[in-house]
């Protein structure tokens, strides 16, 4: 007789056949759905210098234009001054020219009425002569003064022209700087409005990824369960057509019924009635047939 030790052995190695048999080879694979990746956006914040060049950038017609208005009235009024004093040079001087014409006129005259009557050394025609020139002088002194006044003034004006054109800069460049200052703080608080609408949008993109990460991964995992249930159920002889079950007794009977003939007679006969494998893995016409072979002694 066969040794227990051996005979457990090729049990086992029966039982091990007998699963193998009733397995078929369709095996659940885990789904992977295709990630959707949502797209997040990037902003890379300008820093201060920048935002300065381009406040800059954006007033530098401003300031150009500005400037250029400044100058060229500054340059109209000079113009317009020198102009004015040369008028009034040229008119003095005009009227100096006139004077005197008149004078030597008047002298010459004065001069031949003498010769005319004899008088040109007597005491009446010093005296006429003194009197028109003290006259002459009087005129030209007054025409001095009248004129004076105003082309000391238009000087004054014109000195002035440069004094009023650095103050008219100066004031310009305080209204660009405040005009700088200004747009400067726009285009920050337009960074920061930038920076903050692209973390917000950010984050709703993030949670809107984990939603659907979320959700793939619940499906995944709910197909494969389903996997796993029709695996389940097509490798169980319940789930298995009437053909394949058939098959599948008939091929558990021909291994059991090889490894009961190995045995002697009433080694065989314990095998079959001792362990319930025979039973359960066994139609009952196949049951019955390896039973009626095996199961009943010479006395039944």
């Amino acid at each position: 007789m066969a040794d227990n030790k051996k005979i457990n052995e090729s049990r086992d190695e029966l039982a091990a056949e007998i699963e193998r048999l009733e397995t078929t080879s369709s095996a659940a694979i885990k789904p992977t759905l295709p990630k959707v990746y949502l797209q997040e956006k990037s902003y890379t914040a300008p820093d201060d210098a920048t935002l300065r060049k381009s406040a800059e950038s954006e007033l530098a017609d401003y300031r150009l234009d500005g400037e250029k208005s400044i100058r060229q009235k500054s340059e109209a009024e000079a113009e317009e001054l020198n102009a004015k004093r040369d008028a009034y040079v040229d008119a003095k001087r005009n009227t100096e020219a006139e004077l005197e014409r008149q004078y030597e006129a008047a002298a010459r005259a004065i001069d031949n009425d003498a010769v005319r009557r004899g008088l040109a050394r007597s005491s009446i025609a010093s005296v006429e002569r003194g009197a028109l020139e003290r006259e002459y002088l009087n005129q030209t002194a007054q025409v001095a003064r009248e004129y004076a006044g105003s082309i000391a003034k238009l000087e004054s004006d014109i000195a002035s022209v440069d004094k009023k054109l650095q103050d008219a800069l100066n004031d310009f460049n305080l209204t660009y700087a405040a005009k700088l200052n200004k747009r400067l703080s726009e285009l920050k608080a337009e960074r920061e409005q930038k920076m903050q609408d692209v973390i917000e949008y950010n984050n709703e993109i993030k949670r809107q990824q984990a939603s659907m990460d979320n959700d793939r991964l619940k499906t995944e995992s709910s197909l494969y369960s389903a996997a796993l249930s029709q695996e389940q159920q097509a490798n169980s002889l319940g789930g298995a057509s009437s053909q394949r079950r058939d098959d599948t007794y008939k091929a558990v009977y021909e291994r059991m019924d090889a490894f009961l003939g190995s045995l002697d007679p009433q080694q065989a006969l314990i095998e079959i009635r001792n362990h319930s494998m025979y039973r359960q893995h066994l139609s009952n016409y196949y049951y019955n047939r390896l039973y009626d072979k095996y199961g009943r002694g010479n006395n039944e």
